[in-house]
């Protein structure tokens, strides 16, 4: 499943390239007469391209969702019919009209192969059907590309505009964005950080969860010795979800710690939230949390002065397998 997902975006180029080649074949084979069964055949070819195309990237399509723990789609109608304007609304978008650029694929490739006579057109029933299934494929493969490139002038990003005092005429500033605008980048590469143990630890106040601690390494030593962290320390516990008492193969959620001259600041990131815990997410397949978010209030109270009281750390280790000479 892992590897159809991957070629979704491959797969889609076919169908896209007969919304943009079609309508070509669909035009010249409208002329009646002699020598217009080519034509046929081109619009056929292509259909019938178009059709397959347009099933695997749909099968590919749905194999990316579920790998990628997308979330279900009835939190994809909430988000639309609240009038958020966000990636879920894209997102329900993309798939409404992939489901649509199926159904009238079929319908417009029927009509293409109906029996015509050699000196007939291909028909005004194809021509419509076709263009129409046209217009859907590139509107759909168009939200896709928008959802795979999130940069200027993607959902959500407006570069900002403001003129130079004095100017005759305005200057356009792009102002860097904020990396940590959509995911905590330091902290996906916790672990270019220090390690402060070999071994993950089960960790209650982290929702039972297996847990490695990385931290600056002008902070792995008063981080050990329990000691107030310096300002500017990062620390960061990277999570595995608990299976029979063991560290299991999904991994948890993200918890990132920086002190800061104003005061601790948290992050809680969780890329690909389980479809057993979504529940506790309000349905969420994905949760980032950080600053002044209130879902971090739990966090603020017990990291209030940095790091919290190292006598509450687990030391609850998962037995080592020694394995026999």
């Amino acid at each position: 499943m892992e590897w159809i997902a991957l070629q979704h975006a491959l797969l889609s180029h076919l169908p896209v390239a007969t919304g943009l080649l079609l309508p070509w074949a669909l035009l010249a084979s409208q002329r009646p007469g002699r020598g217009i069964r080519p034509w046929w055949t081109v619009a056929r070819y292509l259909g019938w391209a178009g059709i397959l195309g347009t099933l695997g990237a749909f099968l590919s399509g749905f194999a990316k969702g579920r790998v990628s723990a997308l979330p279900p789609v009835q939190h994809l109608l909430t988000a639309l019919f609240s009038g958020s304007s966000g990636a879920d609304v894209l997102l329900f978008r993309h798939l409404v009209l992939g489901v649509a650029s199926l159904l009238v694929g079929i319908a417009a490739l029927w009509a293409m192969n109906r029996h015509r006579k050699d000196h007939e057109s291909l028909g005004f029933l194809a021509l419509v059907l076709g263009l129409a299934w046209c217009a859907v494929l590139l509107v759909a493969g168009e939200g896709g590309y928008r959802l795979a490139h999130q940069g200027p002038g993607a959902p959500g990003t407006k570069p900002p505009v403001s003129s130079t005092p004095g100017a005759s005429t305005p200057s356009v500033l792009w102002v860097v964005r904020d990396p940590d605008a959509d995911r905590p980048v330091r902290a996906l590469d916790y672990a270019s950080l220090e390690p402060i143990g070999p071994d993950p630890v089960r960790s209650q106040a982290h929702g039972g969860r297996w847990i490695r601690a990385w931290a600056s390494p002008e902070t792995a030593a008063a981080y050990r010795a329990g000691e107030p962290l310096p300002q500017g320390a990062f620390v960061v516990l990277s999570s595995a979800e608990d299976r029979w008492g063991r560290p299991g193969n999904d991994p948890g959620p993200l918890y990132a710690l920086e002190l800061k001259a104003s005061g601790p600041a948290l992050t809680f990131y969780w890329p690909r939230v389980p479809m057993n815990n979504r529940r506790e997410f309000g349905g969420d397949s994905r949760v980032y949390w950080r600053g002044s978010d209130a879902h971090l209030e739990a966090c603020r109270a017990c990291h209030a002065s940095g790091m919290a009281d190292p006598a509450k750390r687990s030391r609850w280790r998962p037995k080592r397998v020694v394995p026999e000479e």
